[in-house]
């Protein structure tokens, strides 16, 4: 896990988040309180499907509802703007298995899965 979390600019409220090595650990209230997430930017050059999960809460596990599940399939880049954003009301939690729904718990295989939000 390499979560690196930056203010774009003191004039704004806008977050970059950027988790170079996301997987099945969840990682956790990436913007310490609320927000809504306008950008979702994931490259998946490992080795099969993966499915990113997004939570509406500080922490989540395999058993916790996510609010958005996207599948990148291998060796792919995908990018979702969203300019209305999608409001997380507790906090945003993501991680990313090889499962769509709610469960999962396997890693993606081959290279890590780096996964940058924008969020206010």
């Amino acid at each position: 896990m390499a979560l690196t979390t930056s203010p774009l600019d003191d004039r704004f409220n806008d977050i970059l988040v950027l988790e170079s090595v996301l997987g099945n650990t969840a990682v956790a209230d990436l913007a310490g309180k609320a927000a809504s997430v306008y950008t979702i930017d994931i490259n998946n050059p490992s080795s099969g499907p993966c499915y990113v999960k997004l939570y509406d809460a500080t922490a989540a596990t395999a058993s916790t509802i996510p609010v958005i599940i996207i599948k990148v399939i291998h060796t792919t880049r995908r990018v979702i703007e969203i300019p209305d954003g999608i409001a997380f009301t507790t906090g945003i939690t993501m991680r990313c298995v090889t499962t769509g729904g709610t469960g999962g718990v396997t890693n993606p295989g081959g290279s890590p899965v780096a996964v940058s939000l924008v969020m206010s």
